[in-house]
């Protein structure tokens, strides 16, 4: 009977009396304490006894091989390869940080007056050689420094040596035991020279405080070997180095009058 049927309506029953099969045996598998209970459940011989009888009414190779699959709990590459795939949208790098503020109104720094033009003898330690004002009376927060640069300039034939900061009875910088101090400055020539603190120097708001560099004087300077001097360096008013505000983190330029300082000339 089944013969005067065409290929396509022969497949089409038989994937129904399949569907139809594989239900009755999924029920008559089915156990309620199950969770997980699905066409997997169906033993080889179930599935082979399908496909042979899918096969005697002609079902094509292709479908054929889905519904093997299916019946074996698995999905068929036709359905899989059709699901709809969620292309995943690259996460763009974060920004870089902004660059920290520069302010350039917080504090100015001048030549201090003392020590003024002197005589200074060789072969002495500590020796007062150069002061500096730093006014932060205008300054909203505490600015802290930690290093600075000052110029240099070299008219003697023995220049000092061990050159360090300090302020009143506060020194900023490393103290060695030895004679010569190697994180200290040793001026040789006419240019700005910087000087690493390894105490930050804090200048308080609203204040003004004078920073003062004390050298060592060379032992085999004398009366007219020559002179030097300590002062301050800047481009267009501005220092040649910068500070940091102790609150907002900004990097501060101070303000400047250039000069080359009070001389301090060699005598015996």
């Amino acid at each position: 009977m089944f013969n005067t049927f065409s290929n396509g309506t022969k497949a089409l029953i038989g994937v129904s009396i399949a569907l139809f099969l594989v239900l009755v045996v999924a029920l008559s598998s089915f156990k309620p304490t199950t969770a997980n209970s699905n066409l997997a459940s169906l033993s080889e011989i179930q599935i082979q006894s399908v496909i042979s009888l899918l096969l005697a009414f002609g079902v094509s190779p292709e479908l054929m091989q889905n519904i093997e699959i299916s019946l074996r709990g698995k999905v068929p590459e036709m359905l899989a390869t059709s699901a709809t795939t969620t292309t995943p949208v690259p996460v763009e790098d974060a920004s870089p940080p902004s660059p920290p503020t520069v302010a350039t109104n917080n504090i100015s720094i001048s030549i201090s007056p003392t020590p003024a033009a002197k005589n200074v003898s060789d072969g002495v330690a500590y020796v007062l050689v150069g002061g500096f004002l730093f006014d932060a009376t205008l300054s909203k927060e505490d600015i802290s420094f930690s290093s600075l640069k000052f110029l240099y300039t070299d008219n003697a034939l023995y220049d000092p040596y061990n050159c360090a900061i300090f302020s009143g009875p506060d020194e900023f910088m490393t103290r060695y035991k030895y004679n010569f101090n190697p994180d200290w400055v040793h001026p040789a020539g006419t240019r700005d020279y910087a000087f690493l603190l390894t105490t930050p120097l804090v200048i308080s708001k609203g204040t003004t405080r004078v920073v003062d560099i004390r050298c060592h004087t060379n032992s085999r300077a004398f009366g007219g070997t020559g002179f030097f001097s300590w002062g301050l360096s800047g481009a267009d008013g501005k220092a040649t180095f910068t500070g940091t505000g102790v609150e907002r983190k900004e990097i501060i330029i101070p303000q400047v009058v250039p000069g080359v300082g009070n001389p301090m000339t060699f005598t015996s």
